[in-house]
């Protein structure tokens, strides 16, 4: 993938960002090349990831409240402030799913103990749709096939099918996501968070 030959692609996006209205909807393939402009060194893992969150939202339930808190109270104390993300990242077509950065949240004055609240209900409560992690996986491979991605549609069809035979779990982001961006987020339904919304 040449990033010279895509500046075009990039500011239009940018002004796809800022102009799309989410509730109308936004395609797959728009939403996938948003993030790859946005974190252009994501491995298949990071776009699996995106479309899994994208699909079932935070992955799993929260029965341990407390864990949950604790677990966001140390990633904040630990929170490296040298990474700028934006705000809110949107997962679904029809805007409500999103990852909401921790950094800039903070930096707004935002409560955390909202973010927190807003994760546990949609963990609890979001309903995934394995119809749309598939819609949303075969726009991703289609785009793998036009060489949108830095890694190749084989490597792609062969990750799916290894996922498929595990029943598609959640997994981690590749070491290389980790190390570039220092992904800090929470997934959740922006109906949880209204002052967020666009």
């Amino acid at each position: 993938m040449t990033y010279n030959s895509f500046g075009f692609q990039i500011l239009f996006l940018i002004l796809v960002h800022f102009s799309v209205n989410y509730s109308q909807g936004i395609s797959h393939k728009e939403l996938l090349l948003t993030e790859i402009v946005r974190h252009p060194h994501s491995q298949v893992e990071d776009i699996y990831k995106f479309i899994h969150q994208a699909s079932f939202g935070s992955e799993h339930a929260v029965k341990d409240t407390v864990a949950v808190r604790k677990w966001m109270e140390n990633e904040i104390a630990n929170l490296d402030s040298s990474n700028h993300d934006e705000l809110i990242n949107h997962l679904s077509s029809n805007g409500k799913l999103v990852r909401v950065n921790l950094r800039p949240f903070l930096k707004k004055g935002y409560d955390p103990n909202l973010l927190l609240y807003a994760f546990i209900k949609t963990a609890n409560n979001y309903k995934g749709s394995a119809e749309n992690f598939k819609s949303y996986w075969k726009a991703a491979a289609e785009l793998a096939d036009a060489k949108k991605f830095t890694f190749t549609a084989e490597k792609m069809n062969s990750f799916f099918e290894e996922q498929s035979k595990k029943g598609f779990p959640a997994v981690h982001h590749s070491e290389e996501y980790e190390a570039k961006y220092k992904p800090a987020y929470r997934v959740v339904n922006l109906k949880y968070l209204p002052f967020l919304k666009k």
